[in-house]
């Protein structure tokens, strides 16, 4: 696999199935390079570790093909989900919004799919990992209601116009059209059921 480049700041290397290892965001600002989860392939470390100069690293959440690397990749700062922090006993936990002089903002992103999911803004574009995708309860794809609810309070507040979501094609994907989706699976919820069942 080879980078992408998305603008001239923002880049990624795409996602593989074999091994799973989830898309890396690349985001160079002038005195930092910003790293949007480190996947779990050998391919993904080698990228992250071929880039120069400071380096913060965010974890989306804690899922191995989003995380595996972190103790092969070089970085200086790690941000992640409080769940996720206390997973690596490391890293500045993302429980509010935080705003960088670069242009950077981290958020919390409540999420059916994983417990502390954490989303990255910078210019037009937003990674969000895997947050928007469902969990499996009883053996069944669905989401949490009121996570869900609030994932998509959180989304409508964001500037970008565009979402990056991880594993999917295309990989980038326009904010309203994201959002839709994730409405018309709350309007299929039951009152007063915790969970919306999608089978």
């Amino acid at each position: 696999m080879e980078m992408q480049r998305l603008t001239d700041s923002i880049s990624y290397f795409p996602a593989t199935e074999s091994p799973l290892s989830a898309d890396v965001g690349i985001i160079r600002c002038d005195d930092v390079t910003w790293i949007f989860d480190v996947g779990s392939s050998e391919e993904a470390a080698a990228a992250i570790n071929g880039i120069s100069g400071k380096k913060n690293v965010v974890l989306s959440h804690f899922h191995a093909d989003h995380c595996d690397n972190i103790g092969c990749v070089e970085y200086d700062a790690l941000y992640a989900g409080k769940y996720t922090c206390s997973k690596f006993d490391a890293g500045t936990a993302v429980e509010d919004h935080m705003y960088f002089e670069n242009g950077i903002h981290l958020f919390p992103l409540p999420s059916s799919h994983s417990k502390g999911c954490v989303g990255l803004e910078y210019e037009d574009y937003a990674f969000l990992g895997d947050a928007v995708y469902s969990m499996k309860k009883d053996g069944k794809i669905a989401y949490n209601t009121g996570l869900l609810k609030e994932m998509i309070t959180t989304l409508k507040s964001i500037n970008a116009k565009w979402f990056l979501l991880s594993h999917s094609e295309p990989f980038v994907q326009p904010k309203e059209e994201v959002i839709a989706q994730m409405e018309e699976i709350y309007a299929c919820r039951i009152n007063n059921e915790p969970y919306i069942f999608l089978q």
